[in-house]
């Protein structure tokens, strides 16, 4: 399956929160910081080897939580843990 772009956005307030490349047919669980393609900020961190390096995934209008940083496991890529029930998500 060819890759997407899906927005996310604030399920509280409709804040605009990333936009985020999409690869594969399953559900969106987290998103690795190599795929983010905005808010340009994000693109500083995708080398982190940390989770403490990354900042957290709050909605900058609402503050409510969107995502928990992580470092996945099998490959060492940053990424958020989304939050379920937090975000909404349009495909572009």
């Amino acid at each position: 399956m060819p890759s997407r772009f899906i927005s996310i956005y604030c399920s509280q307030c409709d804040e605009f929160i990333l936009r985020y490349r999409k690869e594969g047919s399953g559900s969106l669980i987290r998103v690795y910081l190599n795929r983010i393609s905005e808010p340009e900020h994000f693109k500083q961190f995708k080398h982190a080897r940390e989770k403490s390096e990354l900042p957290s995934l709050n909605c900058p209008q609402c503050s409510q939580r969107i995502g928990a940083s992580m470092i996945h496991n099998t490959e060492n890529r940053p990424a958020y843990r989304l939050v379920k029930g937090s975000f909404s998500k349009k495909e572009n």
